[in-house]
């Protein structure tokens, strides 16, 4: 396997010039709320600001950058819980290239219309993301178009070091970085980066305690899929890491955390009424995590990755009608 941690400064620099008009370099904002309350200056990351509403467009991007032009004459092709389909779509879309989107049953009907939008042809496939990413894989091999992971790919990990480039050069030498994780392709993107730019700092994962999958892999010293996952957050229900994102968060990662639904709903709730900020809970997990961490009296800012922001409006409904109902209640 490549080793990753070679990058050196000029080779990013690189990287993010070469995509960089495909995407918004998005506000690091400081969360004044979050300040008093661990008594440590924090900071939002917002890719919810994102021309897709999340970040995936960055590695996505760059994959198709380094694909020579006659691998994507039939197309591309990817399985997705919505925001990596986005991402291809919008990519694929500026190269003129056709695109299929597999998501499974029960993905967001707010992701599903903004991928349509996009111009992508979509597939409803499989019960979850990994019955998704077989059927469409399978579906790629026969019709000789080029399939797209979402994360475990050297070329859409080198896309998403443009998120910690931003990070790196938005606040130089932050205590912390904190990020949600699916698959493990952001936050590999963002520690490799942390290896060129600020070596001090540290980087903690976060992930749906229903779809732990990394956390159970680092325990047990070998990726493991689970057996089930159950999370409302789809953008990270994934039952299986990478195995080349395993092996990054494995060396380069501080800590992993799981936090429950209950948790990322109240940090949903607190990030829309507090900063007015609309965030999938996928995207929320980062902040629901500070209670897990020492922060009183630590050692630089801490940033906080909201990774994205499409979430349905029935969700935020019935997210604040069961929070505003267990408060009346208690």
């Amino acid at each position: 396997m490549e080793k990753f941690s070679e990058f050196d400064r000029m080779e990013l620099d690189q990287i993010y010039d070469k995509i960089k008009s495909n995407f918004f370099q998005t506000p690091l904002i400081y969360a004044e709320f979050l300040s008093k309350r661990y008594e440590r200056d924090i900071y939002l990351k917002l890719e919810n600001f994102q021309k897709t509403g999340a970040f995936k467009i960055r590695g996505n991007s760059y994959k198709l950058a380094e694909l020579p032009s006659g691998r994507l004459k039939k197309g591309v092709v990817t399985a997705s819980s919505g925001n990596h389909g986005l991402g291809l779509s919008l990519a694929a879309r500026s190269k003129d290239v056709p695109a299929r989107i597999f998501v499974p049953h029960k993905t967001p009907q707010t992701k599903i219309d903004k991928i349509r939008s996009l111009g992508a042809e979509i597939r409803i496939a499989g019960d979850n993301y990994d019955e998704a990413v077989k059927i469409a894989k399978n579906f790629a091999a026969e019709n000789e178009r080029v399939y797209i992971s979402s994360f475990d790919d050297q070329d859409i990990i080198r896309g998403n070091t443009t998120l910690g480039y931003e990070i790196f050069t938005q606040l130089p030498e932050p205590g912390a970085v904190v990020a949600p994780i699916g698959g493990g392709g952001g936050i590999s993107g963002i520690s490799l980066a942390r290896n060129v730019f600020s070596s001090s700092t540290l980087i903690y994962g976060v992930e749906a305690g229903g779809a732990a999958s990394m956390r159970n892999s680092l325990q047990k010293t070998r990726i493991e899929s689970l057996a089930e996952v159950d999370t409302l957050a789809d953008g990270i229900k994934v039952a299986r890491p990478g195995d080349l994102t395993f092996e990054i968060v494995r060396e380069n990662v501080e800590k992993v955390f799981a936090v429950s639904e209950d948790e990322m709903k109240e940090s949903f709730r607190e990030l829309l009424l507090e900063a007015n900020l609309t965030a999938e809970l996928a995207g929320a997990v980062s902040v629901a995590a500070l209670d897990k961490l020492t922060l009183s009296g630590g050692e630089g800012p801490v940033v906080c990755l909201i990774s994205g922001g499409n979430i349905d409006r029935e969700l935020i409904v019935d997210i604040l009608s069961e929070l505003d109902s267990s408060q009346k209640h208690q």
